[in-house]
Order: C-alpha cells, then structure tokens, then sequence
C-alpha cells in the first residue's frame, strides 16, 4: 500500500534528479514504534530526511501550513514581509501559490499539524499514538530557533515529549525516541542511541532528564560527522 500521496511523489522524485541523496545510517526494525528527533537547521535538516530517509515517516508540521488560507497568511504577513523584507504587494503576489503548493504538498506528504499553544495540541497526540500503534514512524524538528543554520543544537521544544503520557497509558510501552541528524559536511542521515523514559521517577522530572540526552546526542552526532 502507498504512503505517501502522489503529489509529494513526484516532487520528490523531481528534486531526486538535482540533488544528490544522502546515505542513512539509522535503526531499521520494523517493530519498534520509533520517533525520530531531528535538527532543524533552517529548513536543511526537514528537506534532506524527508528527500533522502527510506523509512516513510510523519513529519510534525506547523498546523498553519497545513491550511492554504493560515498558510498564505503566514507568508505574505511573516516570510515575505518581516523576514525577507518585501513589500506587501510582492509578498502578496507570490504568497498566494506557493500556499497551494506547500499545504498540498505537506498534506501529499501525510504530515501531522501540530496545534501549538492550543487545546487542539490534543488532536496531535492522538493522531501520533494512532501511526505509532500501526508501525509506522515519525519525525519532529523541534528548535525553538528554527532559522538557526548551524550544526550545534541549541533551545528545542519539549512539547513532543507528552506523546510518551499518551503513547504508554493507551498501551503499557514506552515511545523509543532517536535522535537523527543530518550532515551537510559528511552528506549523511545518522541516528543516535534509543532513548527511553524508565518511569521509575515522575513524568515531569524525567522529561529534563529525557530532553537533555536528547540535546546531547544531536550535537554528538553533529562532533561525530566533523561539522563542528
């Protein structure tokens, strides 16, 4: 059964025939409910996994560009203006396409919204539970300053860590969470150590604990593969 719909295919396949692949070095059991912890590095980390990884995989996007009426909104008011520096006008102009083409191709590409800062966050949870019991996996890029280009991994989010909550009340396991960076000097996909809640200490607590090895890993690897 395809998993991926036909729109992402193609574009994907297109941007194959430009832009070399990168080889993967990451666990391959099909068994295991996986989430994968990627960095962001403005925008790189995201288009080298989702281009090169062979693995299907969730990614965890932004709900706003899972809409093409937020997602044009996003652009033509943030991207285009107070990042870019366009005029509005211009912004305008190219903003209403390029939604289309992103929203579609994110939706083609089975991707996750994530409701930050909202109750609907919910929604994104059960959603993740649901793909992990079927086998499948997921992947979440979760730097607070996503724009940030460099190796080193810096703040991330440490909201993608109540999927364990919701993950082991609906069946008595633990998520295994990967860290998974991608190397722009070394052109690979390389996985760290599994990285597992005991639940011998409470949630809160652990999940310091948790988020710091993950931090930790993602820059090893970044050491390991000499981009810093």
């Amino acid at each position: 059964m395809r998993f991926y719909g036909p729109f992402f295919l193609i574009v994907r396949a297109f941007i194959r025939i430009f832009y070399w692949r990168y080889s993967t070095f990451a666990p391959t059991t099909n068994k295991e409910p996986i989430v994968y912890i990627a960095h962001h590095q403005n925008l790189f980390g995201p288009f080298i996994i989702l281009h090169s990884f062979p693995q299907h995989l969730h990614a965890w996007i932004l709900d706003v560009f899972m809409n093409q009426e937020t997602c044009f909104k996003h652009y033509a008011d943030y991207t285009f203006t107070k990042r870019f520096g366009w005029n509005w006008v211009m912004a305008k102009l190219f903003a209403w396409p390029i939604s289309f083409c992103i929203t579609k191709l994110l939706t083609s590409g089975r991707g996750i919204p994530v409701y930050r800062g909202s109750k609907k966050i919910i929604e994104t949870m059960k959603i993740s539970v649901d793909v992990l019991q079927k086998g499948e996996r997921i992947v979440i890029f979760p730097d607070i300053d996503y724009q940030d280009a460099s190796s080193k991994t810096k703040d991330i989010y440490d909201g993608f860590l109540y999927l364990e909550k919701y993950f082991y009340r609906k069946t008595g396991r633990h998520v295994c969470f990967v860290p998974l960076y991608a190397s722009k000097r070394s052109r690979v996909i390389i996985s760290g150590e599994k990285i597992y809640f005991s639940g011998e200490e409470d949630f809160l607590s652990e999940r310091k604990v948790i988020l710091q090895k993950v931090k930790d890993n993602l820059n090893k690897l970044a050491l390991i593969c000499g981009d810093t």
